[in-house]
């Protein structure tokens, strides 16, 4: 898959909202920008909160104390995406300070710059993408991040006196220029002085703030006690998506399928909510969902395996007895970051965890260091080796990286004779090394799926090799896993939601949300040359069965769009000419397009700020191309010949018509929409 971003600016865009989102606050487009916050910390040695976040949904950049290097200020991220992790020359706060000291982050394109008062503690490139915020974010002080709720080592201990936020990047002139009580020039575009006892942005860009936990205003400074306390300002969404699911608070993220007797399980992890449960809903067509308990929560002590999230791994059944694998991630864990953990049920509904389960890497085929890979088991019975096979994302002990690196990742191998006692071996040869990984077998090749890639092979165990096309549906879905029915591989993931929900900011933004809506369930099968090819599950063709559109008489290739669900379109081009189907098209021009060039094996899908590629697709110019494109809100998922998918999160554009084109002579055979038939 090759991405390529066309030029983007901010201009025509601040304060733009999509027509399929309805988020507030209302808010500008945020990309460079600069966080201020003059703070007196209480206690030195607390670790991990923040005097200032901006956050929209599960990701954010702060500025934190003491997370990494104890005593030390950084630049705080999801994940560490945008955070230098080797923080060895960072100097520490020697001592609580006796006076307010000002802290100031400055995000100017990839850099970071991080001051104290004057003196700059940090400046380096970011690791990750620029994050862009937009409406719908949300500003916390003393909290690092939502998703940190009620975890230690995530709440600052101190007073805060005034925080800012600048929709741009300051100089040092500009930052070291910075006084309270006067107001700056250029203006922020947030200001909270906790003047009157409130949380109120005096700006008046978000919202009035809310206090949490033991979090105080006392002489216009805001008081915060390093356990529970903190303000946020509120936020909310709603999507105007009509079938693909997602749960009512939070987005779904990583899923876990199993299929038992007649019923399509989907266990997922839960994001946006806090520490990650599992989720669970089940179906009997693929469409309509029905949520079951909660399967896996965080109920362990605050600094053991259980005490944070619950991280994916898989769902099995031996002997009349199910069995969960999973990952308990939890920062705070002073012996590992992630370890495998194991639960039981005899319904699949009631699980119970087995507090004496906990597998680590041996330090010899996997390091063993605290903060490494090792998360995401895959369990299944090995007939060929008589054993259970675990595949896990691990970290290679030769190259294990710094202290708060993960490392090189490799995909990782234990083998069992009864699922308690677990024996390590040497990783997968071949294998990418990617999260959520998946390994099964269709006719003679084994295939190795992980994040949104996969590598195949003719043997469990490898070599594994990389065919000339090897995503199933990325970047649009990620971290699919499937199960089989038997008869299909159906395989689901998570389309990512985009930031600032215009497709501008997806298209200038390489980082995207973790997690989203379902995916549509695609039914997965050998395309022959190692290749796996992905075609929509036929329950959700046949749902499509409404006719609501089709072209008149004068206007052939032209389709009204009077709602969302499937166009189909089937047409042959001559020899060397490319197909292009056109969705949600406007009258200026402007559309969505799935853009088919046989004769340079490349599917294109175009917004107007961005494109798309994927490579290595045959197809076949001699014979008709057939497209199915589904719309449903903010997604399109788009197949191509039954064999290739492309998905994509879109904000701008809706209704309009849908148009066929080509570069040469075109014979559209059918060109209709159909929406999905309600029982």
């Amino acid at each position: 898959m090759t991405i390529v971003f066309l030029a983007a600016t901010a201009s025509g865009i601040m304060g733009a909202t999509s027509p399929l989102v309805s988020l507030t606050p209302k808010l500008p487009l945020i990309r460079d920008k600069t966080l201020v916050a003059w703070v007196r910390p209480a206690d030195i040695t607390s670790r991990g909160g923040s005097v200032l976040t901006l956050e929209f949904r599960d990701s954010f950049d702060a500025i934190v104390f003491g997370e990494l290097k104890p005593g030390a200020w950084m630049a705080g991220s999801e994940m560490f995406r945008r955070t230098q992790q080797d923080q060895s020359a960072y100097t520490v706060e020697p001592g609580r300070p006796d006076r307010f000291i000002r802290i100031a982050a400055v995000y100017r394109d990839r850099r970071i710059t991080l001051y104290r008062d004057d003196a700059v503690i940090a400046d380096y490139d970011m690791p990750g993408e620029p994050l862009a915020f937009g409406s719908g974010s949300q500003a916390l002080i003393g909290l690092r991040h939502r998703a940190r709720h009620g975890q230690p080592g995530s709440y600052f201990a101190g007073e805060v006196e005034e925080a800012r936020i600048y929709d741009r990047a300051l100089s040092f002139e500009q930052v070291r220029s910075l006084t309270l009580p006067r107001a700056s020039d250029p203006r922020p575009l947030a200001r909270w002085t906790f003047d009157g006892g409130r949380c109120r942005d005096i700006v008046g860009t978000f919202p009035d703030g809310q206090l949490h936990g033991g979090a105080r205003i006392r002489n216009g400074r805001l008081v915060l006690n390093g356990k529970d306390a903190y303000m946020s300002t509120p936020a909310s969404m709603q999507w105007r998506n009509a079938w693909h699911y997602r749960p009512s608070t939070g987005n779904f993220a990583d899923p876990i399928p199993f299929f038992w007797k007649g019923e399509y399980h989907v266990f997922y992890l839960q994001g946006d909510v806090g520490p990650v449960p599992w989720q669970h809903i089940v179906s009997k067509d693929l469409v309509h969902w029905k949520e079951l308990p909660t399967a896996l929560v965080s109920d362990g002590a605050p600094d053991s395996p259980d005490g944070g999230h619950m991280f994916t791994g898989c769902v099995m059944e031996h002997a009349g007895v199910f069995h969960i694998f999973y990952t308990g991630h939890n920062p705070a864990n002073p012996a590992a970051l992630e370890v495998v953990r194991h639960a039981t049920s005899k319904d699949l509904i009631h699980w119970t965890k087995d507090p004496s389960f906990e597998v680590g890497p041996d330090g010899v085929h996997y390091a063993a260091k605290r903060f490494r890979n090792w998360r995401d088991p895959y369990v299944f019975w090995n007939e060929g080796d008589r054993k259970w096979w675990m595949v896990v994302i691990a970290t290679d002990p030769e190259q294990p990286g710094g202290e708060n690196e993960f490392g090189r990742a490799v995909q990782g191998l234990l083998v069992s004779d009864d699922l308690k006692t677990w024996t390590h071996r040497s990783h997968l040869p071949g294998g990418l090394g990617e999260e959520c990984p998946d390994l099964f077998r269709i006719g003679d090749t084994w295939y190795l799926i992980g994040g949104g890639r996969y590598v195949s092979g003719a043997s469990p165990g490898g070599p594994y090799a990389t065919p000339p096309h090897h995503v199933i549906d990325f970047p649009g879905v990620y971290a699919g896993k499937r199960m089989f029915d038997g008869r299909r591989h159906i395989w689901v993931g998570w389309a990512w939601d985009g930031p600032a929900h215009t497709d501008e900011a997806v298209a200038g933004h390489g980082v995207l949300s973790w997690g989203g809506f379902m995916c549509m369930p695609r039914e997965l099968y050998p395309g022959g040359n190692g290749e796996l090819f992905c075609r929509p599950a036929s329950e959700i063709v046949a749902m499509h069965t409404k006719l609501l559109s089709s072209p008149g008489a004068d206007t052939p290739h032209v389709l009204p769009l009077p709602s969302d669900g499937m166009i189909e379109c089937v047409a042959e081009v001559e020899p060397g000419a490319d197909l292009t189907v056109s969705v949600r098209e406007q009258a200026d021009g402007k559309a969505y397009r799935l853009i088919v060039r046989p004769g340079a094996s490349r599917i294109t899908f175009a917004t107007p700020a961005s494109e798309w590629h994927r490579d290595n697709c045959r197809i076949d110019p001699s014979k008709p191309i057939s497209v199915r494109v589904f719309t449903d809100g903010t997604i399109i998922e788009c197949f191509v010949n039954d064999a290739y998918a492309m998905t994509r999160r879109v904000y701008d554009l809706d209704g309009g018509v849908a148009r066929v084109a080509s570069s040469g002579k075109l014979s559209v055979r059918r060109f209709e929409l159909r929406g999905m038939a309600r029982p």
